[in-house]
């Protein structure tokens, strides 16, 4: 009798690839889906700072 084990790791969706206009504002998240979990936490942070940025300059 063999009994099946459960993967203790969730699986992960793929992530959605962002629309050309999107990569074209924000580069940096441009080929996000091929990034390890470390590029894109950086490339979210940087665009974290720009949108920031931006909305500190319109306050």
């Amino acid at each position: 009798m063999t009994e099946s084990i459960a993967s203790t790791e969730p699986s992960r969706p793929e992530p959605a690839q962002p629309s050309p206009q999107f990569t074209q504002r924000f580069p940096q998240l441009s080929g996000f889906e091929h990034m390890d979990d470390d590029r894109r936490i950086a490339a979210f942070r940087d665009v974290l700072d720009q949108l920031t940025h931006e909305l500190d300059e319109v306050r």
